[in-house]
């Protein structure tokens, strides 16, 4: 579990980088809403869910 803590922070720098934000830039909408704008704000609901998650596994001292 600790080593997933530690991954999750690198991977959300790795989501939000850039290159990978710029897959989504783009004239293209989902719902009435442009695709990036979708994908960060998704991005970071899953992001503070696997927090919360991981913060509850750990407090626990439990195996997932």
């Amino acid at each position: 579990m600790q080593d997933r803590a530690l991954v999750l922070p690198l991977l959300a720098v790795f989501l939000f980088m850039p290159p990978c934000i710029r897959l989504f830039a783009g004239p293209q909408a989902l719902f009435g809403l442009p695709v990036i704008v979708v994908y960060v704000f998704g991005v970071w609901c899953l992001l503070v869910f696997a927090a919360f998650r991981l913060s509850r596994g750990l407090a626990r001292g439990e195996a997932p």
